[in-house]
């Protein structure tokens, strides 16, 4: 039985049953809480039930505790994380900036020795036992020179310049100079202070003079000036700005000032760049060089073999056609009209014109001659040549041009060598004649009588060619001074000039057959030039030879 003090009326009530599944432990209730209860059952008329105490509360009775909100874990740990994150980088950032202000930094090299996180007493060290094996390199602009000092006459003060290297390291910004190093393998150009107390000891006039050799070397074929020779690239066939550059010249003054300051400190190389170059074409812009280069390519469409019987003696190409191009002060190109005609008469000197040049053959019977002097070859027109070279450049034709000509031979050969097809062989030192046809077979021979060189007619020697044949001529001789009359005069039956119209081969039937056998007859009896021949012979060459057929006349 229990005792309800609450029910007000006094009354027993009777024990209800526990079971596990009723039972139920409540929090303690607020303050609060009870005085409203109390308020309530005081209201509460006589004999009214309340709800047991043990029926569920209601939300007015949760934890007080549970209303404020809580931050979450994560959020914590990450600031947490953070914090220490930033402490540790703090002091590896201070432990960076102690250390590379007492070491260099990695592919550090002072006067080429490798001072890479090394201290600066190491460094001094280093470079002291290495300046034995030191030199200087210099390179860039297509210059490439090296200057080893003589034993001896080198040295540095190797502390003062470790010493001034790694001042110059900047160890606060050693993570961006470490990457930098790492990654480029190299960490500065290590030019020390221009402190004079760092700068190296070395003989200067061997110095000097060496450099200054070099220059001259590297400037000696290069014109330093902008010029169709110098901006035609042969391989691209045209002019370029990058062929142009290529011509100038590099300045003694900033060289030597760059290579200088690299050895003053101990510097083991030394790079130039284009601001050691001389203005070109005073100063052109590449742009403008590009523009004088576009406009010269446009003289360059000619493409055409010149010709000379039959055979290609010269190319006229772009190779060719640069030679005679010439900028003005506006870079304006154009055709120079004189270097053109001069080429001209060279090609005509040395390749064209073989009239009256020496050439050497060597005869059917294995003598061989060479002869000079004389009327028959090639004689080229130049005027007229360079007049139909202009035209072809103005209108860029390829193809053959056959060079204009005022005298022709039988065919072209190379300078030298025989260029006539049949001919007469004259040997006056045998004082016999041969007759050749174009393919060499031996056609005709005779004995001869030539000039009496004892009465000063002896017969010119040369090259010639037959420019007339005549029958029954009248040969007259020149006028004796004194008489007013000719010298002789003679009547011959086959006539083959060969020497205008005064000097050929003919018969001379005054002659005794026997002196066409004997090889000095021609010191007494000889002619006044000409070739005498026996009249059979004479008869017998007339009807094989033509005009235009080469005559040799030699010893």
């Amino acid at each position: 039985m229990a005792f309800d003090a609450e029910s007000g009326n006094g009354g027993i009530t009777p024990p209800r049953p526990v079971t596990p599944s009723s039972t139920r432990i409540m929090p303690p209730a607020s303050q609060a809480t009870r005085t409203r209860s109390s308020s309530t059952r005081a209201q509460q008329p006589a004999g009214a039930h309340r709800a047991p105490n043990h029926m569920a509360p209601s939300k007015a009775t949760s934890n007080a505790g549970d209303s404020a909100p809580r931050e979450p874990k994560n959020r914590k740990r990450g600031k947490i994380a953070a914090a220490i994150v930033g402490g540790i980088v703090v002091v590896v950032y201070i432990a960076g900036v102690i250390a590379f202000s007492n070491i260099y930094y990695p592919n550090t090299s002072i006067a080429g020795v490798d001072v890479s996180l090394a201290t600066a007493n190491t460094a001094a060290e280093r470079i002291e036992s290495s300046l034995s094996n030191y030199s200087m390199h210099l390179t860039g602009c297509g210059m490439d020179w090296t200057f080893t000092p003589a034993k001896g006459t080198f040295s540095i003060d190797a502390k003062a310049e470790a010493q001034a290297v790694l001042a110059g390291d900047s160890a606060f910004l050693w993570p961006v100079k470490l990457i930098r190093s790492l990654a480029t393998g190299n960490a500065k150009e290590n030019l020390a202070s221009l402190d004079e107390t760092t700068k190296a000891t070395y003989d200067k006039d061997a110095f000097n003079q060496e450099l200054s050799a070099a220059i001259d070397a590297f400037n000696q074929d290069r014109p330093g000036t902008f010029d169709a020779a110098g901006a035609y690239d042969a391989d691209a066939g045209k002019f370029t700005v990058e062929k142009a550059r290529s011509s100038q010249r590099i300045n003694a003054d900033t060289v030597t000032k760059a290579a200088t300051e690299a050895i003053e400190h101990a510097q083991s190389t030394c790079s130039l760049d284009d601001s050691a170059y001389e203005p070109l074409a005073g100063g052109a812009t590449d742009e403008q060089l590009q523009k004088a280069c576009d406009a010269a390519n446009e003289l360059l469409g000619v493409n055409v073999n010149l010709k000379m019987g039959g055979a290609t003696v010269a190319t006229l190409n772009g190779a060719q056609m640069c030679k005679w191009i010439t900028f003005d002060d506006s870079l304006k190109p154009t055709l120079n009209h004189d270097q053109l005609s001069e080429w001209i008469h060279n090609l005509a000197e040395t390749k064209l014109d073989t009239a009256g040049s020496e050439r050497t053959y060597t005869r059917p019977d294995g003598k061989q001659v060479t002869i000079g002097g004389g009327t028959y070859g090639w004689i080229s027109d130049e005027a007229s040549l360079a007049q139909m070279i202009q035209d072809a450049v103005a209108n860029k034709q390829t193809g053959d041009i056959d060079i204009p000509t005022k005298q022709t031979a039988a065919k072209y050969t190379d300078a030298g060598q025989p260029d006539w097809g049949a001919y007469v062989d004259v040997d006056l030192s045998e004082q016999h004649a041969r007759y050749y046809d174009a393919d060499g077979n031996l056609k005709w021979e005779s004995g001869i009588i030539s000039g009496n060189p004892n009465e000063g007619n002896a017969s010119s020697t040369g090259i010639y060619s037959i420019n007339n044949k005549e029958r029954n001529v009248k040969l007259t001789g020149k006028k004796d001074p004194e008489t007013g009359e000719p010298i002789y005069i003679s009547y011959v039956d086959y006539w083959m000039s060969f020497i205008g119209g005064a000097v050929g081969l003919h018969d001379a039937n005054w002659q005794a057959s026997s002196s066409f056998s004997n090889p000095n007859a021609y010191l007494s009896v000889g002619s006044h030039g000409c070739i005498n021949l026996p009249p059979s012979k004479a008869a017998e060459l007339y009807d094989m030879i033509n005009v235009g057929d080469c005559v040799v006349v030699h010893n």
